[in-house]
């Protein structure tokens, strides 16, 4: 594997991953070598920026690139728009990059991602073929390689990319082993199970297909059985792998067997200084409550600029602990990347409220949000969600109002703008903005059933509400949110006996507190009232906090 790794290092670039400060100071450098206009345009990102007017910057950087035809300038309008995910904009310059620099394998993985997270998942194909050919006798193992660099964002997308791969190299140990781990991503253990087996009956000597397996038995809730196929391989071998063991760690760590997970990472760490297992012995440690030992680890990690991010994330959750608030202010701001980093963001808004500190925290989600492009739009909807919780209910709804504008295809913004003007008792602006949202997404069940659910209980239009859930239901017929509101709509039409089924329904198959107060109601409105009264003990002992049981209780029993 080790061309592999070459070859796989050539797709990478230069991500510009730096801070607003670097972003303008190349933004500068370019600029000075170039004609009038593409400097006019190239002034104006820098003056969207500073405006924190994102959609703005990528525009201005799209007319630069018209006139100049730079290709330094569209690599990193590309990078910029890709970061910000506007699919459409990063998309186009995807092609305008490739059509420049048409052997660049950088140029071609990065227009294959954005096809996939447009969903153009036959053109990615195209050209995936193309960038494996550029790599001939090799090509089922660089797509191996290039798996972790292509797009998880449109997970059912990835998966029939690579499916389509399985049928031209069907006898691969390499692609099966992939195509297992996408099925795994988009939860689909059982045919992921069927693929790695596969790859293990194709390739019994390679080791990854058969921790792979492991893995899927955990997910899957066979912990034990996922820990004794682990050990046995351990035990099977000479000279156990340190991947074996990491894995078996992992695995005792699902099953809350912290100390054994210790054991097998104290064992990697005699063999060898490996610092995974470092990393991993500090989590388990942190986990323990062993933060001394927790702390000494990460120091080292952190010393050897090794897992900066898990090393500082762990060292602000310490922080926190020990309650030395400053410090953990300091470690969680250096979290910039990775899985935590959103996490730690808030965390950071989360403490700096508590000290009253109310513009520090909002200044500082703007901030992060503009050094890094990447969390624009987490940034911008924890703020709206800090305002919101602020009663600076306005502020929040221009938030999610530039949400939409930026992202007009994610109905979660739409759902949530909806939902605050609900609370505001704006209700003809809520309703319109469902309507809207409705016609936007007509095959959308979450917004469908918004929609009806909320005219079914903001207005008198009960048929309408009817046809609206009743579209949710063909596309999600199994979603209890969804038989909720259908039962619901029904009672509101009179049709007690036929509402009362959907809703035990819907409560078999999730016990909420919500669903549990339309039951009682309706029990109460056919006069079923010491069954009304009975479920209504059995929601108060399950929900003892829930505002739903707490007013059905006063307006039916008091």
């Amino acid at each position: 594997m080790v061309r592999v790794k070459k070859i796989i290092k050539s797709m990478t670039f230069n991500r510009f991953n730096v801070g607003l400060f670097s972003l303008m100071l190349s933004i500068g450098l370019i600029a000075s070598e170039l004609n009038d206009e593409t400097q006019a345009h190239l002034r104006e990102v820098e003056i969207a920026l500073e405006n924190l007017d994102y959609k703005m910057v990528i525009q201005k950087y799209i007319d630069a690139t018209k006139a100049s035809n730079d290709l330094e300038i569209i690599k990193q309008a590309a990078w910029l728009s890709e970061k910000y995910k506007f699919n459409k904009e990063a998309l186009s310059l995807g092609h305008h990059w490739v059509e420049l620099d048409k052997k660049n394998n950088a140029a071609l993985l990065f227009l294959i991602n954005r096809q996939i997270d447009s969903d153009l998942i036959l053109a990615a194909k195209r050209n995936l073929k193309d960038l494996l050919l550029m790599h001939e006798g090799s090509s089922d193992e660089v797509l191996l390689g290039v798996l972790p660099l292509l797009s998880d964002r449109n997970k059912d997308g990835l998966q029939k990319l690579i499916y389509y791969f399985t049928k031209i190299y069907n006898k691969s140990s390499y692609v099966r082993y992939a195509y297992s781990s996408v099925l795994l991503k988009n939860s689909d253990i059982t045919q992921a199970i069927k693929e790695v087996r596969i790859a293990m009956d194709l390739n019994p000597g390679w080791e990854k297909p058969k921790l792979l397996f492991a893995r899927t038995l955990l997910l899957s809730g066979q912990n034990q059985e996922a820990i004794e196929y682990i050990a046995r391989i351990i035990g099977d071998q000479l000279n156990p792998s340190s991947e074996a063991r990491l894995e078996l760690a992992l695995a005792y760590m699902s099953s809350e067997r912290l100390e054994d997970a210790l054991g097998q990472v104290s064992q990697i760490l005699l063999e060898t200084r490996s610092n995974e297992a470092l990393r991993l012995m500090a989590i388990i440690n942190f986990r323990l409550g062993h933060y001394d030992s927790a702390w000494f680890d990460l120091n080292e990690l952190h010393a050897k600029d090794l897992y900066r991010m898990d090393a500082m994330f762990y060292m602000a959750r310490i922080s926190e602990v020990r309650s030395n608030f400053n410090e953990a202010l300091s470690y969680y701001s250096s979290v910039t990347s990775g899985v935590n980093a959103v996490y730690s963001q808030k965390r950071i808004v989360t403490l700096l409220v508590s000290m009253n500190k109310i513009d520090e925290a909002k200044n500082h989600l703007r901030e992060f949000g503009q050094k890094y492009p990447k969390y624009m739009n987490e940034m911008l909807l924890a703020e709206a969600n800090l305002n919101q919780e602020l009663g600076e209910n306005q502020q929040a709804l221009y938030l999610f109002d530039k949400l939409i504008s930026y992202y007009p295809e994610n109905q979660f913004y739409y759902l949530r703008q909806a939902g605050l003007l609900l609370d505001l008792e704006r209700i003809s602006e809520a309703l319109s903005l469902y309507s809207s949202s409705a016609k936007r997404f007509p095959k959308n069940a979450t917004v469908l059933n918004a929609y009806g659910y909320t005219l079914t209980n903001y207005s008198k239009d009960y048929k309408k509400a009817s046809r609206l859930i009743k579209r949710a239901i063909k596309l999600e017929p199994n979603n209890p949110a969804i038989m909720d509101s259908f039962g619901w709509v029904l009672y509101r039409l009179g049709k007690y006996e036929n509402a009362l089924d959907a809703l035990l329904r819907a409560y078999e198959l999730f016990k909420d507190p919500e669903i549990a107060a339309h039951i009682i109601e309706v029990l109460w409105r056919v006069d079923r009232n010491d069954e009304a009264k009975e479920f209504l003990t059995e929601a108060e002992s399950l929900f003892s906090d829930s505002v739903y049981i707490e007013n059905i209780r006063d307006n039916l029993l008091n």
